[in-house]
């Protein structure tokens, strides 16, 4: 009798495991970045396990323990078949005079790690891609990565390959008087010291990428970031006409979606000064407002995360409302269309 009741002990803890893995979402990986950052441990803050659906279905993530580094997805999970935008390293500069500013788009979600993870990241980032399309942005100049690069209106796996193929595209043919939009979803973690995104197989750190945007010219640069930890992206990133928009303080993780109340806000709902149109400002505050608000709904207790924006360059953000202490200014006069 004793024996049996030690197997059933030992198969409850097994399940309980299982479960608590599940629901885990930034604790998953480990640093495997290149660069400076190679031995880089992305150790990450542990929290209480808690999600939560948005209007949209679709919903974020919390953190609850240190990452495993055998749940890493290799670069060659998802073999493409797409039709790929041209990445090769042959490019004219557009620094023709007359030339129309162009306005130009990264979507990208890495390694989601479990299937629930995946639908909802494939939900947030395929929303993204239908606001950049409804705000007139061509289809030639709208990067979409994606862990699997079968999905529908996606351009190539979310390698750092293939982010670094984009940038150097960039680089190539972007001129002062573009802009630049770039929607991160997905994983993040943070070490103590540096802020990580998560591709697929590889975890870009806050520094790498600042490096990698740094020579790109461009008139406005906008990063918004959906990730746990990703607050500490914006010292590094932070610069003239440079906004950075994070959905929490580097040293938290996600239980409300911030991602989806924000790219849904540009339909309009978001309007707060009913001028028919919604700015980067306006987007911001109302996604903020809507994760208090999921808190309050889903009896979540005190908030702890709080989105982050900052837009003067001083490398220091502000919470909502914007503008405030200096923050939102840029951004209130910054819009998709």
């Amino acid at each position: 009798m004793m024996k049996n009741n030690q197997i059933l002990i030992i198969i409850f803890i097994f399940l309980l495991l299982s479960v608590l893995l599940s629901f885990s979402a930034c604790g998953y990986f480990r640093d495997k970045s290149g660069l400076s950052d190679a031995n880089a441990d992305n150790t990450v803050e542990t929290g209480a396990n808690a999600d939560s659906t948005s209007e949209n279905g679709s919903t974020s993530e919390n953190n609850s323990g240190t990452a495993d580094a055998s749940k890493e997805t290799t670069s060659s999970q998802y073999a493409s078949d797409s039709t790929e935008k041209n990445l090769g390293s042959d490019y004219e500069e557009n620094t023709a005079s007359g030339n129309v500013s162009q306005k130009y788009a990264i979507i990208a979600s890495g390694s989601s790690y479990d299937s629930r993870h995946y639908k909802w990241f494939l939900n947030s980032t395929d929303i993204a891609y239908k606001v950049l399309k409804n705000s007139g942005f061509t289809e030639e100049n709208i990067y979409y990565l994606f862990e699997n690069p079968k999905e529908s209106n996606v351009d190539y796996q979310s390698t750092i390959d293939n982010f670094r193929k984009i940038t150097n595209e960039l680089q190539a043919k972007a001129v002062e008087t573009d802009t630049i939009v770039l929607f991160l979803i997905g994983h993040g973690s943070y070490d103590g010291t540096n802020s990580y995104y998560a591709l697929s197989g590889y975890n870009l750190s806050d520094t790498a990428m600042a490096a990698m945007f740094k020579n790109i010219k461009r008139d406005k640069l906008i990063f918004v970031f959906s990730p746990c930890n990703s607050g500490g992206f914006v010292d590094d990133l932070s610069g003239k006409n440079t906004l950075v928009i994070t959905s929490t303080r580097k040293n938290e993780t996600n239980s409300a979606a911030f991602i989806e109340p924000f790219l849904v806000s540009f339909d309009g709902t978001g309007d707060a000064d009913s001028d028919g149109k919604v700015s980067f400002a306006e987007a911001f505050n109302y996604a903020s407002i809507n994760v208090r608000d999921q808190y309050i709904n889903n009896s979540w207790g005190s908030l702890t995360e709080h989105a982050q924006l900052d837009d003067n360059g001083d490398g220091m953000s502000n919470e909502s409302p914007v503008p405030a202490g200096g923050d939102g200014f840029l951004a209130r006069d910054i819009y998709l269309k």
